[in-house]
């Protein structure tokens, strides 16, 4: 993010052509600014991607006091640990027989039934899938979990059935009544939620598709003004321009060679001997923004864009600058509330005042189209905004001006995956192991194998979640994930091997998934012969 510039100090002096004409002047003498910007920060990449179009990102009406799958899915963070009501239709159950005879496909039916009657632990817990809409696919349901036999399928070969058991068919519209968690108490989990299911009935469907919450915002927004033209600046002598441009030489050394308080230093001393010294400014900023002081690099950076709002740099800088700043009070003010130091705590988005730093990016783009970086960053103002189509038009652009950026390609399968929006998110992921360095692809890795084991492709995650550890052997979230896999194929030694380190790691990146992790490792000593 620093940009180094050293200028002449020769090359600034005047050469008497802009001098303003021999007259009484009122207020200072004028002059066109001959000092140079900063480089924009382009990727000059030439890797071609074919990236799907943007979604409609809707969500369904739901009936007032119930829920529907994909709001769920989007905002479902606000109810978890809290009881609920979902209406929706059954997309899909899971059938133990079914299963069986799928991993073995030379027994026959009653061999099925005699092994899972010699054996009940071979059968998962029962449950079904609910979406939206009846042929909503399985990626974009949510799971009901915990279910009795009775309700989903037949009861298992040596069990009574019920007589006044509820029996569900794919197609059913059904209410459910459960709590919203990642996790159950039979070992189901789900990092983006489940239903631990508590009653379930029938319900009469909907007439007639009801229409979407709230329409997809317009693609675009109304333009935004920009100074595209240099204003002029008080005129000032060689010898005071000389001794700043100096000073800010000496500071972009400094800055690159990561002697940032240094490179402080002398910035101040450039704008302190010439305060329209807009690049001072600007790599004084930048030194501030190499050491994460956010509101000091924003009260710096807005100097330089009040001398020359015409560079798309300086824009740029003042948006990121205002989007960390504004992060860092609501953490701070959180922390402070609940007693904990600011990196301990998450911002929450509702709090966050995002306008500033949201226009700022914008008129870095209309200046700059090909700034990566701000394409990136107001993709993450959308996204904190919960404008999830607007941020996936820029984190889309992000990855078009910067192919090789990891990160923009993890904002955007992210947003696509908590949508169930699995196709797209499969193909960009699937890009970006191919596009992205390999010593940097570990974390796509990863969320090839989030988006394979969304779509329960469990093969083809392990194989992702394989890449990835081989990419990055420290990755505990892969490990877990994978592990969780194994577990549902009943491989049980890999998944012990797994899940053990985790289990017992110290790593506060996976400090939320630990207990799962233990939770399953008892089911797996209780799943032994």
């Amino acid at each position: 993010m620093i940009t180094s510039l050293l200028v002449s100090s020769t090359a600034l002096a005047g050469d008497g052509k802009n001098d303003t004409p021999t007259k009484k002047a009122i207020g200072p003498r004028m002059e066109v600014d001959d000092l140079p910007g900063p480089r924009p920060e382009v990727s000059g990449e030439t890797d071609k991607v074919d990236l799907p179009a943007v979604p409609a990102f809707e969500i369904p009406a739901s009936e007032p006091g119930f829920h529907g799958a994909r709001e769920l899915r989007v905002h479902g963070e606000s109810v978890l640990g809290t009881e609920i009501k979902i209406k929706g239709y059954v997309t899909g159950i899971y059938d133990c027989l079914a299963a069986i005879a799928a991993a073995n496909p030379q027994a026959r039916a009653a061999q099925i039934r005699t092994m899972v009657a010699t054996n009940p632990k071979l059968c998962e817990q029962s449950k079904f899938y609910l979406g939206d809409a009846r042929d909503s696919s399985r990626d974009a349901s949510i799971w009901v979990v915990d279910v009795p036999w009775q309700i989903t399928t037949p009861p298992p070969p040596g069990e009574r059935p019920n007589a006044s058991a509820l029996h569900l068919a794919v197609g059913d519209y059904v209410v459910v009544t459960g709590t919203w968690a990642q996790h159950s108490r039979h070992d189901e989990h789900n990092t983006g939620g489940l239903v631990v299911e508590k009653t379930v009935a029938r319900a009469t469907p909907p007439a007639q598709a009801q229409p979407a919450a709230a329409a997809a915002p317009p693609s675009g927004e109304p333009d935004i003004a920009v100074v595209t033209r240099p204003p002029l600046r008080k005129a000032v002598s060689d010898q005071v321009r000389n001794a700043s441009v100096d000073h800010l030489n000496a500071c972009n050394k400094a800055i690159a060679a990561r002697a940032f308080d240094a490179g402080i230093a002398e910035c101040q001393a450039a704008t302190q001997a010439w305060s329209d010294n807009h690049l001072a400014w600007y790599a004084w900023a930048s030194a501030h923004m190499a050491k994460s002081e956010w509101q000091s690099a924003q009260r710096t950076v807005a100097r330089a864009v009040a001398l020359r709002p015409d560079h798309a740099m300086y824009q740029l800088y003042d948006g990121i600058s205002r989007y960390e700043a504004e992060h860092e009070r609501v953490r701070e003010a959180l922390a402070k509330q609940d007693g904990k130091r600011p990196d301990e705590v998450t911002a929450d988005p509702r709090q966050l005042q995002l306008d500033a730093a949201r226009d700022a990016l914008r008129r870095a783009i209309k200046l700059g189209p090909d700034l990566w970086r701000a394409h990136y960053y107001l993709g993450r103002v959308y996204r904190d905004l919960d404008d999830p189509r607007h941020a996936a038009e820029q984190f889309t652009q992000t990855i078009v001006t910067h192919p090789r950026y990891r990160y923009g390609y993890i904002a955007l399968i992210e947003l696509y995956r908590k949508w169930g929006y699995l196709e797209e998110a499969l193909k960009i992921a699937s890009q970006g192991t191919q596009i992205v360095p390999p010593a940097e692809s570990a974390e796509l890795w990863f969320e090839l194998g989030m988006v394979h084991d969304a779509r329960r492709d469990d093969d083809q995650a392990i194989a992702a979640f394989d890449k990835a550890i081989a990419a990055k052997p420290s990755d505990l979230r892969s490990k877990f994930q994978r592990g969780q896999i194994y577990f549902r194929k009943r491989d049980f030694a890999n998944a012990r091997r797994d899940l053990q380190e985790v289990a017992t790691s110290n790593d506060p990146e996976i400090a939320g998934v630990r207990p799962i992790a233990t939770h399953t490792l008892g089911q797996i000593l209780s799943k032994r012969p």
